[in-house]
């Protein structure tokens, strides 16, 4: 009877030993006016929407990290009016570095990113390429059966916003023909805000189904119907490089909002079986994290 009681205990706190997780589910409510996509993140719609944080140490795994080196943490709601997602990222960092070119610099991951990964119909599994045969069961048929967005923006002057930003995703049929798609048109609107040491990313993201495909002429018939009690696959991360100063650029460190076994510590860019959870509700509040008893 005691080894049969520890399992549960011994399980979860595995699960839990290195930091908060985001919300399972994440409640997201839907809201009567819109947030204005500023980098600020002072709508009265923001307030009453409890923070997620993005604090699992993926790569290096299970490391610790202190406080003044990096935080991370985010809000999502979503408007019935818009049918958009809407998002607010706070990451206080020590260092933030910036620079990307597309198709020039390193990989878009190696600098100070926010990654959204996010699986319409939460239906799990691979979606790297379009593939076929050994590609199709090793790296998945269907690119769009969920998206990794890589979000960069170059960091603004002290107190400024930027709302010029890149959003790629890898696709093809297989490495052959990889390509990194740009789907910047995804978040319609987008701010980056720097204080110090701490960057706001605010922006609003168009949930497409796994029908998507990049030259259809109507993209909007692979638009998804959000709605009340509609259930997704979303996870949040954040890319961390340290030395400005080093060329070429490479990431220190890689942080998530849920937790993954070890062997799937940088499977979310192709796999959706662990994304989390994010659930549609109605526009009562989540909860008021700023009422203290």
């Amino acid at each position: 009877m005691v080894s049969v009681l520890l399992f549960p205990l011994i399980h979860y706190q595995a699960k839990s030993q290195h930091g908060p997780v985001q919300d399972d589910p994440v409640l997201a409510p839907n809201v009567i006016v819109s947030p204005v996509v500023d980098g600020n993140g002072n709508d009265s719609c923001w307030q009453k929407v409890s923070w997620q944080s993005i604090a699992q140490v993926w790569i290096p795994y299970g490391t610790r990290v202190d406080s003044n080196d990096y935080s991370g943490r985010y809000k999502v709601i979503w408007s019935s009016t818009t049918n958009l997602l809407y998002f607010l990222v706070e990451v206080t960092d020590n260092v933030f570095v910036d620079g990307f070119l597309p198709g020039v610099t390193a990989d878009i991951y190696n600098y100070d990113i926010v990654e959204v990964f996010i699986d319409e119909n939460k239906s799990g599994g691979l979606h790297v390429f379009d593939g076929t045969g050994s590609t199709g069961r090793k790296w998945g048929t269907n690119a769009e059966n969920a998206f990794a967005y890589h979000i960069y923006a170059d960091f603004p002057k002290e107190g400024e916003e930027t709302s010029k930003c890149h959003v790629y995703d890898l696709a093809g049929t297989s490495w052959t023909d990889a390509k990194s798609m740009n789907y910047t048109s995804h978040l319609p609107t987008f701010a980056l805000r720097k204080t110090g040491n701490k960057a706001v990313w605010e922006f609003s993201l168009i949930v497409y189904n796994d029908t998507y495909e990049d030259t259809m002429a109507h993209k909007e018939d692979a638009r998804a119907h959000l709605q009340v009690g509609k259930v997704m696959g979303l996870s949040l991360a954040y890319c961390d490089n340290d030395k400005p100063n080093v060329n070429p650029k490479t990431r220190d460190r890689f942080f998530g909002s849920v937790w993954v076994p070890a062997p799937a510590n940088n499977d979310h860019w192709m796999n959706a079986d662990y994304f989390g959870t994010v659930k549609l509700i109605t526009d009562i509040p989540v909860k008021d994290t700023n009422y203290h008893r």
